[in-house]
């Protein structure tokens, strides 16, 4: 399996993680700095009958009568001013808590554009604003009352430039995502993944996969029991060409126990292969076979009988050439045996195993048929079976490839059979 097309498949999971999820409530202070001193507001308070009633329905909110609270603040009627805005944000604050969310930002929004709270309410009725247009996937709209509340109360929050953020991956404007993330990085006091993720996405969105890199790093060390940021890490370092850290993160990951589905086994069987490690190659893929992870199936089978040979064991790549030959009834696989079989001088088994390749009903093709022949013939003949090896030397001669040395090797059995009183 091609490398780019095991890391395109597993990075494909970043373009889903663009979209994060923040709590509803306020801006935590430790994440939030202020960076310019604005002019503040005289303190306004409600006038003698809109508290009167307004202190009714807090009294019912308060015992979560939200249906009780919400008629007493329908029915009280506010000409303007303050009194107004803040029964639109009571009221916006209502519905919420009775999850009519977009009853509840026609309210809140009223409020907000009113500008007339005073300075903490207004503060927080602009990024209440902002956060709820983005749950409700207003990105553009969003954007303006998270500007709002920035240029409002001159100040700067991890979370409000990670919604920001998140609304300019949405909106596909890629560029501005990296610099609002970075700033909501900084300002986090306790790393938060959430900015990290948005990074990650915005580079693989534009195939900038090796800025990637460093943000992945990050991830680990944020979230090291994690296991898709270790994979992801591997697969970014497979697409930068880096192997030898796509190996380490692999192998690292698979110490961790985080390997547990048959392509990542292969990855990481693919990766020791491509560095010629082949033993500890076969190692991973033999454990994965046998915990039921890699399927016993002749392409399988096949693949670790190779990786056995490379890895110079050559009993065990006798062993799953036949698995993969039975699995398969596939020739080529009993080819390969028989041929191991024979070099070990284990003739009785190699002529079972390349009978097997002749007549199997799928891989043979081209002049292999005729380098089978051929091989039976070699065991026949160390087997002192000098009529059946000539026979099988009648079969080589019809191929190209092989009838010359199958016509020496004519000569040669016939003299040993003749030396040896053996008519032929």
């Amino acid at each position: 399996m091609k490398m780019k097309k095991l890391a395109s498949s597993l990075l494909a999971v970043l373009a889903l993680a663009g979209t994060v999820t923040l709590s509803q409530s306020a801006v935590a202070e430790d994440n939030v700095v202020q960076v310019k001193q604005v002019p503040k507001r005289k303190t306004q308070a409600l006038s003698e009958s809109a508290g009167r009633s307004v202190s009714k329905a807090y009294d019912l909110f308060s015992k979560e009568d939200y249906a009780g609270a919400l008629k007493i603040m329908l029915d009280m009627s506010p000409r303007d001013g303050y009194d107004k805005a803040y029964v639109d944000r009571f009221i916006g604050t209502i519905y919420y808590y009775q999850e009519k969310y977009d009853q509840s930002l026609q309210y809140l929004k009223r409020a907000a554009d009113s500008s007339q709270l005073n300075q903490v309410e207004q503060e927080g009725v602009l990024r209440q604003v902002g956060q709820m247009l983005q749950q409700q996937e207003k990105w553009k709209e969003s954007l303006t009352y998270l500007d709002k509340w920035m240029d409002y109360s001159g100040k700067e929050s991890a979370d409000v430039y990670t919604m920001m953020a998140q609304a300019y991956y949405q909106l596909k404007q890629l560029d501005k995502v990296v610099p609002l993330a970075d700033k909501a990085i900084k300002l986090y006091k306790k790393p938060n993944k959430n900015p990290y993720v948005l990074k990650l996405a915005a580079y693989f969105d534009r195939k900038m996969y090796k800025p990637m890199i460093p943000v992945l790093e990050e991830l680990v060390k944020l979230e090291p029991k994690e296991k898709q940021w270790w994979m992801q890490l591997g697969q970014a370092y497979m697409l930068v060409n880096n192997t030898d850290k796509a190996l380490a993160t692999y192998a690292l990951a698979y110490k961790q126990g985080f390997l547990t589905k048959e392509n990542e086994g292969k990855v990481l069987a693919q990766l020791y292969a491509n560095q010629d490690i082949p033993y500890k190659s076969a190692v991973i893929q033999e454990k994965f076979m046998k915990a039921g992870l890699i399927p016993q199936d002749e392409s399988s089978l096949s693949t670790l009988a190779n990786t056995w040979h490379n890895a110079k064991e050559l009993d065990k790549a006798i062993d799953y050439y036949g698995k993969a030959g039975e699995a398969g009834d596939n020739g080529k696989d009993f080819l390969k045996q028989g041929n191991l079989l024979l070099e070990q001088e284990k003739y009785k088994a190699a002529i079972v195993a390349l009978n097997k390749a002749v007549n199997a009903k799928t891989g043979l093709s081209h002049s292999e048929p005729g380098r089978a022949h051929l091989a039976l013939a070699q065991a026949y003949f160390f087997q002192k079976s000098y009529l059946e090896a000539l026979q099988q030397i009648k079969l080589a001669k019809n191929y190209d490839d092989t009838k010359k040395t199958a016509t020496s090797w004519e000569g040669y059995v016939r003299d040993e059979a003749a030396r040896k009183n053996v008519k032929l």
